[in-house]
């Protein structure tokens, strides 16, 4: 397998003992359930293991290609719905979206490119026109001196967000899914099957909440510990603009996602399915809004060529800059944002 990059590298490999030894405890439970911790201590040592292996197996896909579906649907609102068809390719440190097909609440949107890199991202847009316009966003932590997010971490949009499977893996509420997990203070509850595989119960009491309101994520040791279901209960903090969900009403909000294995530890989301529900007085759920995402064709851990996060632009092109408000031509935007190297424009940062 080749590796694209050598820090992504050196992150893996200090960990290498760890990630065989607790592969080699699950392997021997195989179709049964994990074994729970017996006190505190051995608790805390094991929810530890977890968030750590599930930061090693992270690493597992450092690159990948393939086709993206996201559809959003609110059923009793013919309006509000979004389609976006997208090819996804990226590596440790860029990400290229390629949005081929989008509708909005029934308008039919623009084909739009998004390359982002650990210093901002380009949006490109092409009109009915025949024109495009060019959009760059910076990421702040680089101006700040701070760490840098991971690509599934850098905010896009309210929904092109989601059309990259790895936000769904990865994130929760935009925090990497082990912080969140550690912040949020979940313990190991119990062990159960889910879709027939051993899972470990992770759960988190919601204390500023009135009633029975928590957070779960089931966890498969089988499947590289990635999460087979997230579910959160909460009460509706306001009413329904229709005024049929009152204020305090229970709510629930369900993730549930599906793997495919690329080469020995890879698994990639397939396809995922997040719902917003809420309870009557009965017990019985009622659908507020549904998303989906399926992906296709996928390839993980190949080469992708740095040519494929590059775009030539046409001379006269100019840049909007957000942070600045302005249009920069390409000889002005060279100017200012100096840690960007160009061919065209080239959004590649020498790590």
């Amino acid at each position: 397998m080749f590796l694209l990059n050598m820090k992504a590298i050196r992150l893996v490999i200090p960990s290498l003992f760890f990630f065989l030894c607790f592969t080699t405890v699950f392997a021997q439970q195989k179709d049964s359930l994990p074994v729970l911790p017996q006190n505190a201590v051995d608790a805390e040592n094991d929810l530890n293991m977890i968030l750590l292996g599930m930061r090693n197996y992270d690493g597992a896909a450092l690159s990948g290609e393939g086709e993206c579906l996201y559809v959003f649907r609110q059923p009793g609102t013919p309006d509000a719905y979004r389609t976006w068809k997208a090819r996804l390719t990226f590596d440790p440190w860029h990400t290229r979206m390629d949005f081929k097909e989008g509708f909005s609440n029934n308008t039919q949107t623009p084909r739009v490119t998004l390359i982002s890199s650990p210093s901002g991202t380009l949006e490109i847009i092409f009109h009915t026109t025949g024109e495009q316009s060019y959009h760059f966003r910076r990421n702040s932590q680089v101006s700040e001196n701070l760490p840098l997010k991971s690509q599934t971490e850098i905010k896009l949009d309210a929904s092109r967000d989601w059309v990259d499977p790895r936000r769904w893996l990865h994130s929760i509420d935009g925090q990497a899914l082990p912080t969140y997990l550690k912040a949020q203070n979940f313990r190991i509850s119990k062990s159960e099957f889910f879709n027939g595989f051993p899972c470990y119960v992770l759960e988190a009491k919601q204390p500023d909440q009135q009633g029975d309101s928590f957070e779960r994520i089931w966890v498969s040791p089988e499947l590289g510990l990635r999460y087979l279901q997230y579910e959160s209960r909460f009460l509706s903090a306001v009413d329904s603009a229709d005024g049929q969900i009152k204020k305090g009403t229970p709510a629930v909000r369900r993730i549930r996602l599906s793997y495919g294995l690329y080469g020995e530890d890879a698994w990639f989301l397939t396809n995922g399915i997040a719902e917003t529900l809420w309870i009557d007085a009965d017990g019985e759920e009622h659908l507020i809004n549904r998303a989906i995402i399926e992906t296709q064709n996928f390839i993980v851990n190949h080469e992708i060529p740095p040519e494929v996060f590059t775009v030539d632009l046409p001379d006269n092109a100019t840049i909007q800059v957000e942070a600045e408000n302005k249009k920069l031509s390409q000889e002005e935007f060279r100017q200012w944002y100096d840690e960007i190297h160009f061919k065209g424009i080239r959004l590649i940062k020498d790590r």
